[in-house]
Formats: structure tokens, C-alpha cells, sequence
């Protein structure tokens, strides 16, 4: 009953009680490479609307509704900041079967071009001169996109299970004496983070993969492209091309780790980044010929 063992093999090597649970006790880290094998599932709705006018508009309207899942995992890390790299329990890949890290169940996006009723054959200053000039070849065009938030996974930000498996933290549990919701949506503290305990020692946590999502996304680009006819066969285009026009803060993932040690992290839920950049124009000059 004594807290530690000695190995046959390990000369002054012990191994605290906490770890016999190890799948490899005499280690206190193994790294494993294998090819396991996954499931994945992907449903989708998708519908699209265009519409071409005669007068030099056309408008296109897509959405796609899906779900995506799957307990698959990258080999070396994820794109998805929030994802965890492996599943918590390589012995049991059934508890893994959850909403895929590339998961966005609604996506619309709406697009537009343009032409301006005025110059050559069009309704207005069409006569030539240099009104014709000035005023003829432009066109504008417009994307809009709106997607909603990734899946992301809190994680304990410690290896309580003790399977030593330190590169892919363990998941806490659910704090049963938590009221309220869990996403409170704000970019200092995304999820509240007392809505988890730590698991006890030698144990997984009870939390779900993928269960809360991370913030949406929504951006317009716009963009002016005006060409003129210098000769038959030389041609000015001029373009000017704003991304995130409304400069709407598109927030990045939330930090997923939810404890420091035995106590909650002060940043658990905090979000450091964007997903896009911040209001972007530029312009651009080309002689076609």
C-alpha cells in the first residue's frame, strides 16, 4: 500500500501510484505513431440563386446548412488553434465521434457586379468625348460572408488522467454545481470557465469534444474597376479593392486551456487574435494590350 513501486529492470527508478494507471507506467511520457483507423460523415443543403439583368447586373445569392463529424485528428497539430491534436483516450476513439473542428453549420454568402449606365452603348454619355472618358467603364462589385463559429474543446491544460500523454491536455469535467450559460461571448472571456472542474487524478474528463463553438465570422469586400479604351487595342484598367470594408472585428479562437495548475486560469476564454484583418484598401494601375 505504499505510494510508490520500484521496477525489476529500472535500477533506482519509482513510479508514484498515480501513474500505474499508464499504459507504459515505467515512462512518464510516451510518444506513439500509428496509423489508427477513423469514421467521418458529412451532410449538407446547399442552395444558390442567380440572376443576370439586362442592364449590367448580375446577383448571386449561396447558402450552404451541414454538419460535419468525425474523430479524426492531425498528425502533427491542427489548423483550428481550438482543437485538440489527439484524442484524449487512444483506447477508446468512440468518445471522439463528435462535430469535426472544421465544422460550420451555415455559411451565406451574396455577391453583386455592376456596370454603370454610362459611356460607350451604354444609356448615358454614350456620344464620345471626354465626359465618355471619365464617366464610361465602371463596375462595381461586392462579396458578403457570413459564416458561423468553429467547434473549439476547453482542455485541462494538464495530464490528470496520468497516461502520459503531456503534448494533448486532458478535458475537464462538467462543474455539476455550475448555473448559467457556458458561452458568455465576450472577447475578455469567451466561455466561463467556472463551468468546469478538474477530473480526479487518474481519471479522463467528462466534457465532450466540440461541444461549444468559437466566435462567427462576417465581412464585406468591395471593390471599383474602371476600364478605358485608349485604342482598338490597348486598354487602362484601373481598380480600387476594399477588404473588410464595415472594419468589423472578426474575433479569433479562445484560449482553450482552462486551468493553471489546480486553480483557473486567468486567461481561460480570453481571445488574443482576429480571424481577419483589420479594414484593408488598395489600388491598382494596368495597361492592357
Amino acid at each position: 500500500k505504499g505510494g510508490s513501486i520500484n521496477l525489476l529492470n529500472a535500477g533506482t527508478a519509482t513510479i508514484a501510484r498515480s501513474q500505474l494507471l499508464s499504459p507504459y507506467p515505467e515512462f512518464s511520457s510516451v510518444t506513439i505513431n500509428s496509423n489508427p483507423t477513423g469514421k467521418a460523415m458529412y451532410h449538407a443543403l446547399y442552395f444558390k440563386a442567380q440572376r443576370r439583368f439586362s442592364q449590367g447586373m448580375t446577383l448571386l445569392a449561396s447558402y450552404t446548412w451541414s454538419q460535419a463529424k468525425d474523430n479524426l485528428f492531425g498528425a502533427t497539430g491542427n489548423t483550428f488553434n481550438s482543437a485538440p491534436t489527439g484524442p484524449q483516450n487512444v483506447y477508446d476513439l468512440n468518445a471522439e465521434y463528435a462535430l469535426s473542428a472544421s465544422n460550420a453549420p451555415h455559411k451565406l454568402s451574396l455577391s453583386g457586379t455592376y456596370e454603370l449606365p454610362f459611356g460607350k452603348n451604354k444609356a448615358w454619355l454614350n456620344h464620345g468625348g471626354p465626359a465618355e472618358k471619365l464617366a464610361g467603364g465602371w463596375q462595381l462589385s461586392m462579396i458578403t460572408t457570413l459564416l458561423s463559429g468553429f467547434p473549439f474543446t476547453p482542455q485541462s491544460n494538464q495530464n490528470r488522467s496520468g497516461d502520459g500523454d503531456t503534448r494533448n491536455p486532458d478535458r475537464p469535467n462538467l462543474n455539476p454545481s455550475f448555473n448559467g450559460p457556458v458561452i458568455t461571448g465576450t472577447a475578455t472571456q469567451w466561455y466561463n470557465p467556472n463551468a468546469f472542474v478538474l477530473p480526479t487524478i487518474g481519471t479522463y474528463g467528462n466534457l465532450g469534444r466540440g461541444v461549444y463553438n468559437g466566435p462567427g465570422l462576417a465581412t464585406v469586400d468591395f471593390s471599383a474597376m474602371k476600364n478605358t479604351l485608349i485604342t482598338e487595342r490597348v486598354n487602362l484598367q484601373f481598380r480600387a479593392e476594399f477588404f473588410n470594408l464595415l472594419n468589423h472585428t472578426n474575433l479569433g479562437t479562445p484560449n482553450a486551456l482552462v486551468f493553471s495548475g489546480a486553480t483557473v486560469s486567468p486567461s481561460a476564454g480570453l481571445i488574443t487574435s482576429t480571424a481577419t484583418t483589420s479594414r484593408q484598401i488598395q489600388f491598382g494601375m494596368k495597361l492592357i494590350f
